[in-house]
């Protein structure tokens, strides 16, 4: 061969080559979709058993024996489980360790169940099954029918595609986890039609909702809102979280990753908010909307697949994650990884208290938010839910599945009628609260919350100012003016929860004595309460009522969508009763959550914290081992004692901390959220011997005129 001739061949075999080597333009949006389509089939990879399912299928029609098309139930529509079961069939299908691999029988089934849903084309009155569960179901099946032998006949896939696309809806239309549950099956479709300009409008839309809004999602507080000025950190929390987390995982590394702005911004959520309200595996039931109605609702085990996620999409903070997942998998205790950490989310009035030992919370509502709701018939009997509850958690499952029997007058910190029925709030969605001074401060460790507690809603026509006062080993609780017409006795629940632990809980007595009781007290003369390690000190008396006794109801008395048998469970309840139409009664009591031995209780106050001040007007407490003062101003006003003078010209929340090496921080928050200037005086002995004034101007500060100012003042 001449060597002209060697060197055309030469040309020749590398023009042939590069034929076959895509440019970088061209090849990247098919890479994408295809990219996007392998990972998608790689999270719904599976191998169950259809054994039952094969059982129920008719071979003729295509339907399940068992399920009624017709039904258009609110909630667990029970036509979608034919579309779970031609999943699950797909899932055998298509993997290679199946017995049913390839199955012709069970391609022609899979086929014939598809073709029969859009025959009958079942209908939900409920949009979300309409516009978000069916399509994204339909989508996973078709992406993986992809990947089978046999595909999906071209023509019922082109049909299920339109339907995907005139009955899922535009996720435009929509915000928060409503948005990304849409722009998933939008995701699918446009991978399966190879559709760039519907696939960069859903990834557009689907990362859209995480930014800080004052609207419905992510709150400038790390809160979440959904429907409305509603707190859903679970919920809707979990479903933006599924989403937006699913999503990056399918883009990643691809022109549609997320930005690190915005894995910041989720990462933040779940590490300081979402992840911390969750004890050991279970969620706390304030922060769960109306679905805490539903059953095992709380365990939240599955969840640890989000933070799977994020140490891959935020290896910077992989190592929280790993702790995460130690935790809801059950490798390690609830208290692994945990720091001390107290927020007070100034825009969703909720305070969240965490301690390795325990969790310890406050849900409240302003005329700011909206109270929990009960939409689609569920979770009826909510009411009080939002005035002031807490979570008391050490292991975490105090309050699981608790809900069928619980009194629901008496929710945890609450202060109520003991009303029968329990009314349902004036809508059931987006029913914003009364109270106009709710909130409070904090310096990230510690902090106070309070609550102007006026509710003239049915009859209920109850007042009460109530206060929580956050450290290290306990909390101490206020509440002052509480008055009431209502003919039913008013009471304060310090708990209500499982009796999961012990068959009697330990009464100690005004002389110190301690004695166990497996029954009931109502007693004036009890210096403390303790169940389960969790001390409740009375350190100024009251008529406590204390029962450890059986408790029936069933779930569909709170939830018609869930079964209508009878629940019965032991239940631990202590509350303080104060007897009908009060006026202006107080009450005061200490949680302790890790309170050792019981006798310890009977002078728990003496020399750890004082009770400084408890009206209307003014509610305080000293933590004397941590040199911190707390005070709650509901009206302009003084606090003077030997030790310290506080002064405050208009309503707002104080903490006055002297730290070891002898200065002095003051933290202030306004509870209205007038975004108006505030003068505080501060006179402290042995530190600030003429009285410091600071100016705490809170105006104009818009979305943060909630939030805590610091100052330091020596």
């Amino acid at each position: 061969m001449s060597k002209l001739k060697r060197i055309i061949f030469l040309i020749m075999a590398f023009m042939c080559l590069f034929q076959f080597i895509p440019s970088a333009n061209a090849a990247t949006h098919g890479d994408d979709f295809e990219t996007f389509m392998t990972r998608i089939r790689k999270e719904f990879r599976k191998k169950p058993n259809i054994d039952d399912a094969l059982k129920l299928f008719n071979d003729n029609t295509g339907a399940f024996s068992d399920i009624d098309y017709k039904r258009n139930d609110m909630t667990n529509w029970p036509p979608l489980k034919h579309l779970d079961r031609l999943g699950s069939f797909v899932a055998a299908y298509t993997n290679e360790s199946s017995n049913h691999y390839g199955d012709e029988i069970l391609y022609e089934r899979i086929v014939k169940g598809l073709q029969y849903w859009q025959d009958a084309d079942p209908n939900c009155k409920n949009w979300w099954f309409n516009q978000i569960a069916e399509p994204q179901a339909l989508g996973v099946i078709l992406i993986q029918m992809r990947s089978g032998k046999k595909h999906v006949p071209q023509t019922l896939e082109e049909a299920i595609l339109e339907r995907m696309r005139n009955e899922g809806g535009d996720p435009a239309k929509w915000t928060g986890a409503n948005c990304t549950d849409i722009c998933l099956h939008w995701i699918y479709r446009s991978c399966l039609q190879r559709n760039e300009a519907d696939l960069q409008k859903a990834m557009q839309l689907v990362f859209d909702p995480i930014r800080y809004t004052t609207k419905e999602g992510f709150q400038n507080d790390n809160s979440f809102f959904q429907h409305g000025t509603q707190l859903y950190i679970g919920g809707y929390g979990d479903e933006i979280l599924k989403g937006v987390t699913q999503v990056a995982m399918y883009a990643l590394g691809t022109k549609y990753a997320l930005s690190d702005e915005k894995v910041q911004i989720v990462s933040k959520f779940m590490r300081e908010t979402y992840y911390p309200t969750i004890r050991g595996k279970y969620m706390l039931y304030d922060v769960m909307g109306r679905s805490m109605s539903r059953r095992n609702i709380l365990d939240k085990s599955s969840k640890k697949l989000f933070a799977r996620r994020m140490i891959q999409l935020d290896p910077k903070h992989a190592d929280e994650f790993k702790q995460i997942v130690a935790r809801l998998s059950g490798k390690e205790e609830p208290s692994y990884g945990i720091s001390p950490r107290h927020t007070h989310y100034f825009r969703g009035d909720y305070t969240l208290h965490v301690r390795p030992g325990y969790i310890f919370d406050v849900r409240m509502v302003s005329d700011r938010t909206s109270r929990v709701e009960y939409g689609n018939a569920e979770n009826l009997k909510t009411y009080f839910v939002s005035d002031g509850c807490n979570n008391i958690v050490k292991k975490g499952d105090e309050y699981y599945n608790i809900f069928p029997v619980w009194n629901w007058t008496r929710i945890p910190g609450t202060t109520a009628p003991q009303m029968n029925p329990v009314p349902l709030a004036q809508k059931d969605w987006q029913q914003p609260g009364t109270s106009k001074f709710a909130g409070g401060v904090s310096d990230s460790i510690y902090g106070a919350s309070a609550y102007a507690y006026d509710d003239l809603w049915a009859g209920i026509n109850t007042h009460a100012r109530k206060s929580w006062f956050f450290f290290d080993d306990e909390i101490v609780c206020l509440g002052a003016g509480i008055t009431s017409d209502n003919s039913s006795p008013i009471m304060t629940t310090l708990n209500q929860r499982l009796a999961n632990a012990g068959t009697s809980f330990a009464v100690v007595e005004n002389d110190g004595k301690v004695k166990n009781e497996p029954k009931s007290i109502t007693s004036s003369s009890v210096k403390a309460v303790q169940y389960d390690g969790v001390g409740y000190v009375f350190p100024n008396g009251g008529n406590v009522v204390a029962e450890l006794k059986k408790q029936e109801g069933s779930w569909y008395e709170i939830n018609h969508a869930q079964p209508k048998g009878n629940v019965s469970k032991k239940v631990f309840t202590v509350a303080l009763d104060h007897g009908v139409k009060p006026s202006d009664a107080t009450y005061s009591y200490i949680v302790v959550p890790e309170s050792g031995e019981a006798s310890t209780l009977a002078n728990y106050a003496d020399g750890r914290v004082a009770i400084l001040n408890n009206t209307s007007e003014l509610q305080a407490v000293q933590q004397k081992k941590l040199g911190i003062w707390q005070m709650v101003f509901y009206s302009a006003g003084t606090y003077k004692d030997k030790n310290i003078t506080v002064e405050a010209d208009k309503p707002c929340a104080v903490m006055v901390r002297l730290m070891a090496d002898g200065s002095v921080k003051l933290h202030v928050a306004d509870l209205a959220q007038k975004q108006q200037q505030i003068n505080v005086g501060v006179k402290l002995k042995g530190a600030i011997k003429k009285q410091v004034n600071t100016l705490c101007d809170f105006t104009n500060t818009g979305v943060y005129a909630g939030a805590t100012k610091a100052f330091k003042l020596k």
